[in-house]
């Protein structure tokens, strides 16, 4: 069984093209509308999407543009996680990404469909392990309180709001940070002709006329609203790394569950690396209790 049907578990769904998926929440009105941008195209090739590589150029926008310093850094990290830790901001080369199509998450969902089960939690079937092994893509936390795992270390996720734009007559990839404090637009970037602006919370304060000036765009330029939604586990701050893999350890030493992807390992990485996890989960569900323990 697969423990959710987020982009993680349905990239994972189609290296398991057999297995059950439940979803505690109740099937998504909408689409996925934050960015999504990949580093390779591995998880195109894993479900059959083909992604578009592009040259992605980035900047920091501090009342204008600015070179990664400590400041920007920390004001950024406070303004999306409510605390200090290294952020993506300070790397502003540009950068060839993979680009999936506006309708990949719909995509991912129409190819698995007839194998989710929506609005049910896995925990509260009558014999959740007649199903095992489980593979979890959800919250590291939500399963350790499951379990009675107590790591002794906080969890800490900040939710955002995502609103998408088009743009009239453009073709270009760009992303910007946004460190300040007068707002809470952190980052906005474009793909094509689709703007994406992303807010620590909910949008507030003056963000348009810095972002429409951070882009050289003008109030004329009809930049028009698309749709907008939010995500409850936006961003997430790292605990301690020992204590992290000892959980993750437990989970699949004493529970046979295999953790997948970025909220069930709970490490800041791309859906790229969903691919990784998922070969190692492979590797693991064959090995004898010994070789899991070597390796985890």
């Amino acid at each position: 069984m697969i423990v959710g049907a987020g982009l993680a578990g349905l990239i994972t769904a189609h290296a398991f093209p057999n297995e059950a998926i439940i979803e505690v929440q109740p099937e998504p009105e909408s689409i996925h509308k934050a960015l999504l941008r990949f580093r390779t195209p591995s998880v195109g090739e894993m479900t059959g999407i083909e992604f578009k590589p592009v040259n992605v150029r980035k900047g920091i926008w501090f009342h204008g543009f600015e070179a990664p310093n400590i400041r920007n850094a920390n004001l950024y990290s406070q303004k999306v996680l409510g605390r200090l830790a290294d952020r993506s901001i300070w790397n502003l080369d540009p950068v060839t990404r993979y680009i999936a199509p506006m309708d990949f998450y719909e995509r991912l969902i129409d190819s698995v469909k007839d194998r989710i089960t929506w609005g049910t939690d896995w925990s509260a079937q009558d014999d959740p392990f007649d199903f095992e092994p489980i593979i979890s893509t959800a919250p590291l936390k939500v399963m350790l309180d499951h379990f009675n795992i107590d790591t002794g270390e906080e969890f800490h996720r900040a939710p955002i709001s995502v609103e998408r734009y088009t743009v009239p007559n453009a073709d270009v990839y760009q992303t910007i940070y946004f460190p300040t404090t007068q707002h809470s637009l952190y980052r906005a970037s474009i793909t094509g002709d689709l703007l994406i602006c992303e807010f620590a919370g909910n949008p507030a304060g003056d963000w348009t006329s810095e972002m429409f000036a951070a882009f050289g765009l003008h109030r004329d330029d009809k930049v028009e609203l698309i749709d907008s939604g939010t995500q409850n586990y936006g961003k997430i701050a790292e605990i301690d790394e020992k204590k992290r893999r000892a959980a993750i350890a437990r989970l699949t030493m004493e529970h046979n569950i295999f953790s997948v992807g970025r909220f069930a390992t709970w490490r800041n990485i791309l859906l790229d690396d969903v691919v990784h996890d998922i070969a190692v989960v492979k590797r693991l569900m064959n090995a004898t209790a010994y070789e899991r323990r070597l390796a985890l």
